[in-house]
């Protein structure tokens, strides 16, 4: 009997401590990520899933082309972006193009000839420039046609941020470090 209770006993010992590491884990560590919609095709797909980091962002910057996360303004939905824009910086949006402090930005990870328009209500005018304000960021989808991204809501305020994309990992044929 005595046994029995040792071993029931270090079963709960282990299941909550095991419990405690996950929820430390996934609080403070890493979150896992579901892409829902098509604002980042190519390169991210409705139904892939990732794991976003959450440390690093409090500790290193924030660099342009890294794919984070951050609570939707309007529906507290994750939204997942990729950053364009660093804080100090002036972005602009001409003739399908953006340019940062007057530079055109090379865009390798986008679909060829792909244009990034402004739409109705936007945040930003074409042709015009803006300035990142301190400990913001301008993010953008990869996919310009169907994003909801800065061009509508403006720019992002670090503190926003949860996380940046650092793995994906299924569908197992698209396993991918980001």
């Amino acid at each position: 009997m005595k046994k029995t209770i040792n071993t029931l006993l270090d079963f709960f010992e282990l299941a909550l401590l095991g419990t405690l590491i996950f929820i430390t884990v996934y609080f403070l560590i890493g979150q896992l990520v579901e892409v829902s919609g098509d604002s980042m095709e190519p390169n991210f797909k409705n139904g892939q899933q990732m794991i976003a980091e959450k440390l690093t962002i409090n500790i290193t910057k924030i660099q342009r082309g890294d794919i984070v996360i951050f609570n939707s303004l309007d529906t507290r939905n994750l939204l997942i972006k990729r950053v364009i824009g660093l804080p100090g910086e002036k972005i602009k949006i001409q003739d399908g193009l953006v340019y940062i402090n007057d530079t055109h930005l090379d865009e390798p990870y986008l679909v060829k000839n792909t244009y990034t328009k402004l739409k109705y209500n936007n945040k930003m005018e074409e042709g015009k420039d803006y300035e990142i304000g301190e400990d913001s960021y301008v993010v953008l989808g990869d996919n310009r046609e169907v994003s909801i991204d800065s061009r509508a809501f403006g720019s992002l305020h670090k503190n926003d941020i949860l996380g940046k994309v650092i793995l994906r990992y299924y569908p197992i044929k698209d396993f991918r470090i980001i």
